[in-house]
């Protein structure tokens, strides 16, 4: 087991948690989104949140899907590929008394290779060195583990300008060395 320390606390903004402190391991290339950029995200989405299933690819503090979750989402789905923070997140989880939020300790892609369910929103905010969030996108429109009206949050550093076919970005915004931007589907036929 690693030496994995306790680092920080993310407070969850909104919702039924609103308040809640999510203890956040010291993971090296964990960055939790910054409440800024969380409420952001939560007011770009706020219209979609009800009854959502949620996929949280790449989990980290598991701040997105926990406030998925508290502002009204069905189900959570957070992948997290590290063993000691996946346990981590799986204890929050618990402390939030439902079976509506799994924790699956996988590789992202691996994931999406297995899973059939469709998700209303995904969060893909990955550690910038992997450079995958395209592989990501096209997997998702590969599989059809998204559908016409799902939301897709892509969180990528700030320089970054790939476009993914199939794929419109709808809201974008920068904060430091982030670019966050908020994806739907493509409506163009070609």
């Amino acid at each position: 087991m690693k030496n994995n320390t306790y680092e920080n606390d993310v407070r969850i903004l909104g919702g039924k948690f609103k308040g809640k402190l999510l203890p956040v391991l010291d993971v090296k290339g964990l960055r939790p989104t910054p409440s800024r950029v969380r409420e952001t995200i939560f007011s770009w989405i706020r219209n979609s949140i009800d009854n959502a299933k949620v996929l949280d690819l790449f989990a980290g503090s598991g701040a997105l899907g926990f406030e998925a979750y508290s502002r009204g989402a069905a189900k959570v789905t957070l992948i997290e590929l590290d063993k000691d923070n996946s346990s981590n997140l799986k204890e929050i989880a618990k402390s939030m008394s439902t079976e509506n939020i799994h924790v699956i300790n996988d590789d992202a892609l691996h994931f999406l290779d297995n899973t059939n369910t469709v998700f209303d929103i995904v969060f893909i905010d990955p550690p910038y060195k992997l450079n995958i969030y395209e592989d990501v996108l096209k997997k998702l429109l590969d599989k059809n583990l998204i559908n016409d009206n799902s939301l897709i949050y892509v969180e990528m550093r700030n320089g970054s300008n790939k476009i993914v076919p199939g794929y419109e970005i709808i809201k974008e915004e920068n904060a430091g060395q982030s670019k966050y931007s908020l994806w739907t589907k493509s409506k163009l036929l070609f």
